[in-house]
C-alpha cells in the first residue's frame, strides 16, 4: 500500500501500516545476553504506546560508511536513524531508513542488514523487541507494507536473517501490539504524520497475532480481520 499518500491531510484519518505497540516491564539486557523473563521463561514482549517513529542523525555517518555498499534509486536519499528508545535500551540494534527510498537497514555487531520492503513500499515503519524464536534471546520485530498488503518480520540476531511471517493482512493497516506477553497485530490510526520517517502511530482493534509454531513464528489472523 502507498501510505505516503494516505497520509496526505485530508486523508491522515485512514489508519496507516504497521505499529508494535505497548507493554509494561522492560529488560536490563542486551539482544546477545541472558534477559530475565516472565514467570514461565518467556522474554516479555517490549515496544512503546503510541510508537513514535521519528528519524535523527545520531550515528547516521558511522552506518552510513558501513552500508556503503547500498546504492539508493534517488540522486539525493538522506538516510535516517528511526531507532526507538525501547530497541536501543534493550538491545545491540540500530535501524537506520533511507528518507526517499524508504529502505531500512538494522546495524548489529557491525554489520547492516536490509529488513523489511525498501523501494515501492512504506519501508520499516515500527518495531519491538520479542523472541518469536524461542531461544531466549530477543529478536527485532518490525512492521511494514508493500503494495497492498501489510506485513510482520523479524531479524534473528543468532544467524543474521531477516524474515517474513507468514500470513499478510491486505487492504488495511495494522500494528503489532503487547497484550500480556504476546505480540498482536491491530489497526492502526496515525497522528502527526510529516514523513515515512516522522509519525505518531496508535493501536485499534485486533487483527492477528504472533505465534511460535513447529516451523517458526506466523500470523494467526483474528476471526473478524477478513485476511488471507
Amino acid at each position: 500500500m502507498n501510505t505516503a499518500k494516505w497520509m496526505k491531510p485530508a486523508v491522515l484519518a485512514l489508519t496507516f501500516s504497521l505499529l508494535l505497540g505497548a507493554c509494561s516491564g522492560g529488560a536490563d539486557n542486551n539482544s546477545g545476553g541472558s534477559v530475565e523473563g516472565t514467570s514461565d521463561g518467556a522474554l516479555p514482549v517490549l515496544t512503546e504506546s503510541p510508537y513514535v517513529l521519528a528519524g535523527t542523525e545520531e550515528g547516521v555517518a558511522d552506518f552510513t560508511a558501513v552500508n556503503s555498499g547500498y546504492e539508493s534509486p534517488y540522486a539525493t536519499d538522506t538516510c535516517w536513524n528511526i531507532t526507538p528508545a525501547v530497541v536501543s535500551e534493550n538491545s545491540e540494534f540500530a535501524v537506520f531508513k533511507y528518507g526517499s527510498s524508504n529502505a531500512t537497514f538494522v546495524l548489529y555487531n557491525g554489520i547492516s542488514y536490509p529488513i523489511g520492503g525498501g523501494v515501492n513500499s512504506d519501508g520499516v515503519t515500527s518495531m519491538a523487541l520479542a523472541d518469536v524464536t524461542g531461544d531466549k534471546v530477543y529478536d527485532l520485530c518490525y512492521a511494514y507494507s508493500e503494495g497492498s498488503s501489510s506485513h510482520v518480520g523479524y531479524f534473528n540476531p543468532a544467524d543474521g536473517t531477516a524474515n517474513d511471517l507468514s500470513g499478510v493482512i491486505g487492504g488495511q493497516a495494522v500494528v503489532l501490539n503487547a497484550e500480556g506477553n504476546s505480540l498482536q497485530v491491530c489497526a492502526a490510526e496515525v497522528s502527526g504524520y510529516e514523513s515515512l520517517t516522522a509519525m505518531t502511530l496508535s493501536a485499534g482493534d485486533k487483527l492477528a497475532e504472533v505465534l511460535i509454531t513447529g516451523d517458526g513464528p506466523a500470523l494467526e489472523m483474528a476471526s473478524s480481520s477478513g485476511d488471507a
